[in-house]
């Protein structure tokens, strides 16, 4: 149930973006579950911790604005 709006969750898979510094990382195809009425995304602690670990492998190599596009399910 959603803490939001008490909304039913379905599984489904989404886009994550972090700014990071220089950088903005856009992680595809992540696994969460989704609020069926307002949209709010939620994820499970195997994903939050694989997403932890993906970012905190991604290393800034630039003074300028960096788009990092990864896939979740090649990087996880």
């Amino acid at each position: 149930m959603c803490i939001y709006c008490g909304g039913g969750l379905k599984p489904t898979k989404t886009d994550y973006i972090e700014k990071n510094d220089n950088m903005i990382i856009l992680i595809k195809d992540v696994p969460c579950e989704e609020c069926t009425q307002c949209g709010e995304t939620y994820f499970g602690n195997d994903i939050a911790m694989a997403l932890e670990r993906i970012l905190t492998g991604i290393q800034p190599i630039s003074s300028e604005i960096t788009l990092t596009v990864i896939n979740y399910l090649k990087a996880s």
